[in-house]
């Protein structure tokens, strides 16, 4: 699916500042800015590597002052801000953004039409960019001068007399160490080029987003000299810049990049479902591609999921959420499993790891993840996965989490008498509604909450299968009843009759009867604690009052604490996180809660025919070609976050498949 935004689209900053584009290497780091290639964050960059050592992932290459010299006149093919200015003025003659298998920017300079393509390369931290030119060269010049931050994603720098200017030779380039404990940099061009040392600073860039963010955005960009290479129309120029010298051809290498890619398309063609519509093909298509972005390799070799850009990384809800989406029904179950691997080997007392910090260390700040981990098994499984391999590498975790529960965890997670699932204080945040401001949780949700038990009612019932049915297996601390006085004390605990509703929290303090789509996970997870009855109101009531056509509201606009609007200060969007903003990842368990309660009839498959059309129009507006981390309560439901979320990215394939079937 190519996406195009001509000239108009380009020259309102304010509108073009707001799109943003992204490319990945398959090992953490990206490149990404904005479609007028003037940078709006802190996290934008064409060279980001997630690094071994140092740990973390560190913006290297920032960005590119570059133009072109022809006929006494420069043409420049960059825009910065400064303050309220914006200078030089590249996207005044910026004719077009587009992305297709790669984002490309065409600029008219002059007699010459010049085309500015970015390409990371898969595997490595590498990037490529690449100019084509169309039309009389008389003697045009591109002049190049790369600006280094060389620090980690969540900081800015500025100027000081510890970085090192100085440059080593290489073939058509140079390489820069600019200080001690980070990678060498290497540029290097792929045509005869010249390289002047010309050490200097640039000083305060602002980066709009981050000030409206609240956070730090004003920052100064290291330049240790100037690229200079003569145009000639017909050959592309491509600057690659990299942690290691080039081994092969730079073209060579663009080449084979482009082919991968390319093959990855037609892979991905061969696997739509074939009962979609044309809106919701080109969805399909478009984020089978985004699917891509998300899946990476550690720099300890293994294989993860990358829970969003710019600022997330490996974490676990997230990571079990996306992979049926991403990763199983594509048919890549070994990926899957690898995956998977690599994640449940971080069980601990039977808790998994709401996020893998840099160095290799789990945080386990949350009760869930260990409990989705039984759900992502079984859609492996429905996805034709292996028993076997289900039981030799995930049972034993399985096993350790029931146990671990029932006796009782570290964090406080606890099964009572009745067999119901407690966790959490009134000063922490163990579920996916984890928002706090001053250190305390917006939402005081500990005790009993209901997608927990949810959640466990599923996991019991799926380990009771897997014990008796495949494994003949012995699961003595859940006796033949378990399941059944489960559900039982679910409904006691959560259903309130007179409201036909379920409450979402209770503890010795209060009853919450806040609707919100928790409740979902009681209907659409494959093991439900509810009559078809109970489902029917549960279903009906979220449709009535959450649901939008870019997923479900965190809270009913009639609640007090409802806000429709989600930006300004850390604060301000910590308050409005779960208490309104609309959440993407919901949209498969809705549909499948709404077939189970009350089937796959026309008149609730046409209930979301305005999806695929909203979020192809969402594919322009934030994350150029992918689903941003959560969107406005209020219409018309601005996107917000993360401009690319993996688990919206899979649960919305995961929906295609479900309308598709």
């Amino acid at each position: 699916m190519k996406i195009t935004f001509h000239q108009l689209d380009i020259s309102d900053l304010h509108e073009s500042l707001g799109r943003e584009w992204l490319e990945t290497n398959g090992r953490g780091g990206y490149a990404s800015g904005t479609i007028a290639n003037c940078r709006s964050r802190k996290y934008h960059g064409l060279l980001v590597a997630d690094l071994a050592d140092p740990p973390g992932c560190y913006v290297l290459l920032a960005h590119l002052d570059d133009w072109v010299e022809s006929g006494g006149r420069n043409f420049p093919l960059v825009t910065h801000q400064y303050g309220d200015t914006f200078s030089p003025d590249g996207h005044t003659r910026q004719l077009r953004f587009e992305q297709e298998f790669c984002p490309a920017f065409v600029y008219q300079c002059g007699e010459l039409t010049v085309t500015r393509r970015i390409m990371m390369l898969q595997g490595e931290d590498t990037v490529l960019i690449r100019y084509d030119a169309e039309g009389p060269a008389n003697g045009a010049v591109l002049r190049i001068r790369p600006l280094l931050a060389f620090r980690h994603i969540h900081q800015v720098i500025r100027a000081n007399g510890k970085i090192r200017g100085q440059t080593d030779s290489l073939p058509n380039g140079f390489s820069i160490r600019p200080y001690d404990g980070m990678p060498t940099l290497a540029v290097q061009t792929n045509v005869k080029s010249g390289f002047t040392p010309q050490p200097l600073w640039y000083f305060n860039f602002k980066y709009a987003a981050d000030a409206e963010r609240g956070f730090e955005h004003t920052e100064d960009l290291f330049s240790p000299g100037i690229v200079e290479v003569k145009i000639r129309t017909g050959q592309p120029v491509i600057l690659a810049v990299s942690t290691r010298p080039a081994t092969r051809g730079i073209v060579r290498s663009w080449q084979q990049e482009e082919n991968r890619r390319q093959a990855a398309v037609a892979t991905s063609t061969g696997i739509q479902p074939r009962a979609l519509d044309e809106t919701q093909a080109r969805l399909f298509a478009a984020l089978r591609r985004a699917a891509g972005q998300f899946l990476i390799t550690l720099p300890d070799g293994t294989s993860a999921v990358h829970a969003g850009y710019h600022w997330f990384g490996p974490w676990g809800r997230d990571t079990l959420l996306a992979l049926p989406g991403l990763v199983f029904q594509a048919g890549e179950l070994d990926l899957g499993v690898r995956i998977l691997k690599g994640f449940v080997r971080h069980e601990k007392g039977g808790m998994l790891p709401n996020f893998i910090n840099p160095d290799g260390t789990g945080a386990y700040t949350a009760v869930d993840p260990s409990l989705w981990l039984f759900w992502t098994v079984q859609q492996y499984l429905a996805a034709g996965g292996d028993p076997e391999i289900v039981r030799r590498d995930f049972w034993p975790t399985l096993l350790a989490i029931i146990r671990h529960f029932i006796k009782g965890t570290p964090e406080g997670v606890l099964v009572d008498q009745a067999g119901l699932l407690r966790a959490g204080t009134p000063s922490s945040a163990v579920t996916w509604m984890n928002a706090q401001v001053g250190g305390r949780p917006v939402i005081p949700r500990w005790g009993y909450m209901v997608e927990i038990n949810a959640l466990w009612y599923n996991a019991v019932c799926f380990a009771q299968e897997l014990a008796l049915d495949r494994f003949n297996d012995r699961l003595d601390e859940l006796d033949v009843d378990f399941a059944p006085r489960l559900a039982e004390a679910f409904v006691g605990k959560f259903w309130v009759n007179d409201q036909q509703a379920l409450l979402d929290t209770v503890n010795e303090y209060c009853s919450d009867a806040s609707l919100r789509p928790n409740a979902i996970f009681a209907v659409s997870l494959p093991y439900s604690p509810l009559s078809k009855a109970q489902q029917r109101a549960i279903v009906g009531a979220i449709r009535r009052e959450l649901f939008t056509p870019y997923g479900l509201r965190s809270l009913t606009q009639n609640d007090i604490r409802y806000y429709g609007v989600c930006q300004g200060e850390n604060w301000v969007r910590e308050l409005a996180y779960h208490q309104g903003s609309v959440w993407p990842w919901f949209l498969a368990h809705f549909a499948e809660a709404l077939f189970r309660a009350e089937g796959r009839t026309r008149e609730n498959r046409a209930l979301f025919a305005p999806v695929a059309g909203a979020f192809e129009k969402h594919l322009r507006e934030a994350g150029v070609g992918s689903i941003s981390e959560l969107f406005d309560g209020d219409p018309p439901h601005a996107p917000r976050g993360a401009i690319a979320q993996a688990w919206n990215v899979g649960e919305v394939l995961r929906l295609l498949h479900l309308l598709g079937a």
